[in-house]
């Protein structure tokens, strides 16, 4: 019995160190890879002229503790595709290779999504804040880093003609790449 215990105390911490260095990994340095069959839920809007529509969103919340002129803030952010409001149309999507070109384009917007939950989370968090102007600065930075990653989205669209501009989506797959790139450790 002595032995298992010793063995079992040699094993568990390397365990728990690959446990949570795996798991920040996935967590922080990746957007989620989309699929049409997990990501795409929603019933499609037969009037759009689009094939696929992808919904991501993006939430930050905080909590502050004030003692004095001290402040203390945690906050929390998430993001990702909301499978519950993005569609497809099958039909419009029949042969293999306009299907992955599509969904490249539509992991495009989840990209940016991403960088969007990245450099939110920096700009805000990091940002220096008083007692008097946490609410203020937060808000109009969360408004901000926002309104310029939706402009990002739409021109992504514009300038990619949704994913049909084939050089278009290839500049703005590198552009997108490099960007994400600065997010790693």
């Amino acid at each position: 019995m002595k032995n298992d215990f010793n063995t079992y105390l040699k094993i568990t911490p390397i365990f728990i160190i690959l446990f949570f260095c795996g798991f920040k990994t996935q967590n922080t340095l990746y957007p989620e890879q989309i699929d049409w069959e997990s990501h795409f839920l929603a019933k499609p809007d037969r009037l759009s002229p689009y094939a696929a529509l992808t919904v991501t969103n993006w939430h930050y919340s905080y909590t502050s503790k004030i003692s004095g002129n001290n402040l203390h803030i945690d906050f929390k952010f998430s993001g990702g595709v909301v499978p519950s409001q993005s569609w497809v149309k099958p039909d419009r999507i029949s042969a293999r290779k306009i299907s992955r070109q599509l969904l490249n384009h539509e992991q495009g917007h989840v990209n940016i999504n991403f960088l969007l939950l990245k450099e939110g989370e920096i700009q805000i968090r990091f940002q220096k804040y008083t007692v008097s102007n946490y609410k203020r600065l937060i808000q109009a930075n969360a408004n901000k880093i926002g309104k310029y990653y939706s402009d990002m989205q739409d021109r992504y669209d514009v300038e990619t003609k949704h994913g049909s501009d084939l050089e278009a989506q290839a500049r703005w797959d590198d552009y997108i790449r490099s960007e994400m790139n600065r997010y790693e450790d």
